[in-house]
Parts: C-alpha cells; sequence; structure tokens
C-alpha cells in the first residue's frame, strides 16, 4: 500500500512556519511517502474435489484460501516539543506545502500514530474436464479421443480445462490519530482521520491444469484467468474532539479527512484475476503425496487506502470550521485505482482416495 507522506519532523531551532513542512530545508519523513505492508505473512489453501465418472474424465473441485491479516504501525512522541513533529499537507489556500504542527517547542506536545492492515481471501468452485492423456492415463475402459494428442517419453501426462466461479476480497485501512496538549491555552485535541476500502470481485474462472507423472514425482503447472465485477466501497471518516476547562466539544473531520471528504462511496468496474502456480510432488504411497509449490496472483482495478487520500486540505476547514467559509472544497475525494498481487511459496500434502 503507497501511501502520500504522512508524518514528518525538522531539526531542532526550525521557523514555526517552516516545520515539517515538505521540501523546507532539514525537514525528513519519518511515515509514509513509501510502500507500507511489505513484510511477508502466512496463509492457508484447501482445495477438495470430487470426480463424477470411473475414469476421472469429468469433476468438480473447490478451493478456499486467506491470508494472515498484516500490520504496520507507527506512533512518536514530543515532550516539550522535542522533537518537532508534523503531519504535512498541500495547503488549498496558499498553493504551497504546509504542515500541522504535532510537537513544538514551547508551543505544544504530542503523540501521533498511524495504524495500516490489510485482508485477503478468496475461494472459488470449479468444473473440470480432461482434455488430453498418455496411453497409461487413458487405459481401456477409459480409452479417451484425444489420447494421440499427448506424448510424454519417459512419463505420463495430462491436460484438464478448467471453468468455474471466483469470489476474492482484499479489505484495508489506514488509521490516523493525534493527542495534543497546546501550552499557552491548556487546551488538548484528540484528531482522527479514517480510510477503510474493501473490494469484492465476483467472476468467471477459465484455465488450464497440466500434471507430469514420473515414478513417484510429478509437476502440476496452473494457468488460469477470472473475468468479473470489482465492487470498491471506501469509507472516510475523522473528527476532532477540542477540550478546555472541563468542557469537551466535539466536530466533523480531523485533517486529511473533512465534511467535503468524509462518507461512503461505492461502485462497481470490471477486473480481472490472473494466477498462476507450480506445484512439485513426491507421492509416499499411492494415496499420499507431498508437494512443494509457487504460486502468483495479480488484481487490477482495487481500491486501497493510501490511494483514496488528498493531501490538498484547505485549513479554513479545520475544526472549528472558520465562519463565514471560504476557498476551495478540499480534501475531495475521488476513487483512484490500483492493483494488488501476492506471491509465495507452499507446503503441503495431498490426499486422494
Amino acid at each position: 500500500m503507497r501511501t502520500p507522506p504522512l508524518v514528518t519532523t525538522s531539526p531542532f531551532g526550525t521557523d514555526r512556519q517552516d516545520a515539517g513542512v515538505l521540501g523546507e530545508y532539514g525537514t525528513q519523513i519519518l511515515f509514509g511517502g513509501n510502500d507500507l505492508l511489505e513484510d511477508s505473512r502466512s496463509g492457508g489453501r484447501i482445495r477438495f474435489g470430487l470426480w463424477l465418472d470411473c475414469c476421472n474424465t469429468y469433476g468438480i473441485e473447490a478451493d478456499f484460501f486467506a491470508l494472515d491479516d498484516e500490520r504496520q504501525s507507527f506512533s512518536a512522541e514530543s515532550f516539550n516539543g522535542s522533537p518537532i513533529l508534523a503531519r504535512p499537507f498541500f495547503n488549498a489556500v496558499t498553493n504551497t506545502e504546509d504542515a500541522e504542527l504535532v510537537g513544538f517547542p514551547q508551543i505544544l506536545d504530542g503523540r501521533v500514530g498511524v495504524e495500516a492492515e490489510s485482508s485477503l481471501s478468496s475461494a472459488g468452485i470449479r468444473w473440470r474436464c480432461n482434455l488430453c492423456c498418455t496411453e497409461r492415463e487413458c487405459a481401456p475402459p477409459c480409452h479417451l479421443p484425444n489420447c494421440d494428442l499427448c506424448y510424454a517419453p519417459g512419463g505420463d501426462i495430462r491436460l484438464d480445462f478448467l471453468v468455474g466461479y471466483r469470489y476474492m476480497r482484499l479489505d484495508e485501512s489506514l488509521l490516523i490519530t493525534e493527542d495534543l496538549d497546546a501550552f499557552s491555552v491548556g487546551t488538548q485535541f484528540d484528531i482522527f482521520d479514517n480510510f477503510d476500502t474493501e473490494t469484492q470481485f465476483h467472476g468467471v474462472d477459465i484455465g488450464f491444469i497440466y500434471e507430469y507423472h514420473r515414478c513417484r514425482w510429478s509437476l502440476d503447472l496452473l494457468g488460469k484467468i477470472a473475468f468479473g465485477n470489482n465492487n470498491q466501497q471506501v469509507s472516510i471518516d475523522g473528527g476532532t474532539t477540542i477540550s478546555a476547562g472541563g468542557i469537551s466539544d466535539e466536530f466533523t473531520g480531523g485533517l486529511l479527512a473533512q465534511r467535503t471528504n468524509i462518507g461512503n462511496f461505492e461502485r462497481d468496474k470490471f477486473a480481472v484475476i490472473p494466477e498462476f502456480g507450480a506445484t512439485l510432488g513426491y507421492r509416499l504411497t499411492d494415496n499420499i503425496k507431498l508437494t512443494m509449490g509457487y504460486s502468483l496472483v495479480y488484481w487490477n482495478n482495487v481500491a486501497r487506502p493510501g490511494n483514496i487520500i488528498d493531501r490538498t486540505v484547505n485549513p479554513n476547514l479545520l475544526p472549528p470550521e472558520a465562519v463565514p467559509f471560504s476557498g476551495p472544497l478540499r480534501p475531495a475525494f475521488a476513487f483512484n485505482d490500483t492493483d494488488f498481487w501476492a506471491q509465495g511459496l507452499s507446503w503441503g500434502a495431498e490426499l486422494r482416495w
């Protein structure tokens, strides 16, 4: 997940108006501005099926896989304004880079936190049909008319066609929080911006499975592609609580989430999901096989939190909103598609009966 710069710092002695501002001398990005959620994660897949005839010509198979939820968090705190902390944005009024202070000497103390999460799961069911196989695979009484199309010296092969239904779901979120304490006015600010996205795919899955067997060893190659609809759902929320003298007031809007882009949004868009897999197997018995494989899944046109953030902000919207309000209605919401891909190694066991 790629995000814009979310938290910055500046060296001690930086002028207040330049603190944390992108492009100013000494400003460093502490979090954001790059790819998040890049760590490897574990997961599991279960696949099962049933042949519909004694010759293993036609069958039905289904599978489900899911990856562990991946999380990445960041936290920074400023005591007595050290270090200087800020959240950068582009000022829609002045058309220049700007920043909201989180911690600055003699102005305020503060803490800023960012949490990103991602969850992926998929399921499918397919009809499987044998297109051709070697003579030994097609021995009577199951001889197929296409047996002569396959030839594999020293081993047995078969080629199957797949067609079915594929479902996939990607659920992600990005939460930014602030806890500020202003020295001069004795006021506390609790601020949050929350971006949630969910993409669900429903479509037709088409592909082929190639199997090669020699003695106890086997090699399976899978290639398929799903065509269908992506249902993209986006939820944006933000709020600010200002407390002073034992009285608290709540306002809509944080920094990057304002009344101009807060809400729930949904749309449908065409998508494709290619998948490739290679599995090496060793048969321990006639019914049990150990496997090791590689798989790659690519998914286009998904909604992800980092791509729906508009870092152009009208500061007149910051709570409490300026009255009368003036300037452009920014940040604004827009669907910005990106892609998602996962690849990995797998270890497993196969039972046939």
